[in-house]
């Protein structure tokens, strides 16, 4: 074999090399998954009304953007009968055949007006919309009476899938809980503002408790979250800079060993 042809012969080896670990590199690259900076929403998929001991399916249709959301590490849903929250039962929901809905099947024991609760965690996100269920008979004052403490809203999901916004959507407050705002509703930009909450249980300071401001704008990809600290008995505080104009929203995560409640306030920032 002459001189010329052995570096020719390498020549073509080291170009098909060359050629093989490009294509390598291109299928790892474009094997990559885009990251996915959305917000978790859940929806809530039950029938307005059923009968008690009645076999009730209850779904949560969980989805982040456009992706459902099959790898959530917990479904939990909380149940309980109006005004008697104290007594909530929490049933663990199971991943369907279909994407991100998760479900169970639930029998309503009384004639009432029934929460159900799914608390959703997935992907470092925490969701707990609220929705209701009339089970029985329920005498239209109830309704009537519960329609206007709750402004009217009524969120009972379908199976539509469509999305309610990403919201955190209606939540029906613990009874015995009391949460006082003592923040402005309306600050200037970039100046710091102290976001200050005191919480009562059963009438008294509620403390040694965990308390989280989750801040965000309509439309925003990525919400802050934002550990307050207890500066004194039941008064949980941080301090905060806006650094742009517009309305806020201002989720408060509530939370010890056998709570999670959350209260959500409008901050108006301005130049």
């Amino acid at each position: 074999m002459s001189r010329y042809w052995k570096i020719g012969l390498f020549v073509l080896s080291f170009i098909i090399f060359l050629t093989a670990c490009g294509d390598s590199n291109n299928h790892q690259h474009g094997s990559q998954p885009e990251l996915n900076f959305a917000p978790l929403e859940v929806e809530i998929i039950a029938p307005e009304e059923a009968d008690p001991f009645e076999d009730v399916i209850l779904q949560a249709f969980v989805t982040q953007g456009d992706e459902k959301v099959n790898d959530a590490s917990e479904v939990l849903f909380e149940i309980w009968q109006r005004g008697n929250k104290d007594e909530s039962e929490f049933v663990e929901a199971d991943l369907t055949e279909e994407d991100g809905v998760y479900e169970i099947v639930y029998q309503f024991t009384e004639e009432n007006l029934y929460f159900i609760q799914p608390h959703v965690t997935a992907r470092d996100m925490h969701v707990m919309p609220v929705g209701e269920i009339i089970i029985g008979d329920v005498p239209e004052d109830i309704l009537d009476e519960d329609h206007e403490e709750q402004g009217g809203h009524h969120d009972h999901g379908d199976h539509g899938h469509e999305s309610h916004g990403g919201d955190h959507g209606h939540h029906e407050l613990h009874e015995h809980m009391n949460v006082e705002w003592k923040s402005a509703e309306e600050v200037s930009v970039d100046g710091e503002v102290d976001l200050i909450v005191a919480i009562e249980w059963h009438g008294s300071p509620w403390s040694n408790g965990e308390v989280r401001f989750e801040i965000y704008q309509h439309g925003d990809e990525v919400h802050q979250w934002l550990d307050a600290e207890e500066v004194e008995n039941g008064v949980y505080s941080l301090t905060h800079r806006f650094e742009d104009a517009g309305d806020y929203h201002v989720v408060i995560h509530i939370e010890d060993d056998e709570l999670h409640e959350h209260v959500e306030r409008k901050i108006i920032v301005v130049d």
